[in-house]
């Protein structure tokens, strides 16, 4: 089982929306 989630932020890039995600401890997989 597992679960999808799906996050839509303002951010211009990937690296924008990561370092967001990463500031609210965000469990980012390895």
């Amino acid at each position: 089982r597992g679960l999808d989630i799906t996050i839509t932020t303002t951010a211009k890039s990937d690296e924008e929306g990561r370092a967001l995600l990463a500031a609210f401890d965000f469990p980012f997989r390895k």
